[in-house]
């Protein structure tokens, strides 16, 4: 059977009129057009249902991007900080030099050591001093010693608290890393999900 030419808009009034004549008729067009509607609001219902979820997927994707980014800007300040820290540490010379690796563990370690070392040569000052004020030596020279070994435990304490700092600076930044890592780990599986997906 082949299919009718391209009816005109009076065609399609007179065969809507003659339909509409019987009751029959009138209840066919009134189900056809319920029927017509029912199935276009379905079909524009999918359409918008994909529209929000095609929004919603690039809105997500877009925040875990800046979230990375973000995070990864984070990563790499850390890593900066971690390097200026270990920059210098003491060498087995006692002068500075620069560290290869971010080590802050053996900087803090290193600033123990130091201070120590600091305590007992003032305490051999001190101990010197008042030898030589036993012995007779000038009383001026002695107290002048014992001042200079007073203000070094005074500096001592202040490079044993940078050292504390130091290990509790060291631990943060190790735990900071390792939650960055973790976060981006974490957008990493969600980004390969919503992909697969």
């Amino acid at each position: 059977m082949s299919e009718p030419a391209a009816s005109s808009q009076s065609d399609y009034e007179a065969i809507v009129e003659a339909v509409s004549e019987s009751a029959r008729g009138r209840w066919f067009l009134a189900e056809f057009a319920r029927r017509n509607r029912a199935a276009n609001t379905a079909e524009l219902l999918d359409a918008i249902e994909r529209l929000y979820e095609a929004a919603t997927g690039s809105r997500e994707a877009a925040a875990a991007r800046y979230i990375r980014h973000d995070l990864e800007e984070m990563r790499k300040s850390i890593e900066e900080t971690r390097s200026d820290l270990a920059a210098i540490k003491p060498s087995g010379d006692g002068g500075p030099h620069h560290a290869e690796a971010a080590d802050l563990d053996a900087i803090a370690s290193a600033a123990e050591r130091a201070t120590r070392d600091i305590l007992a040569a003032a305490e051999r000052v001190q101990e010197i001093g008042e030898r030589l004020r036993g012995q007779g030596a000038d009383g001026d020279l002695c107290d002048e010693l014992d001042t200079h070994a007073r203000g070094i435990f005074m500096a001592s304490s202040f490079q044993d608290m940078t050292g504390q700092r130091t290990a509790r600076l060291a631990t943060a930044l190790q735990h900071l890393e390792e939650r960055i890592g973790a976060m981006l780990a974490a957008l990493g599986d969600d980004a390969a999900s919503a992909k697969a997906d």
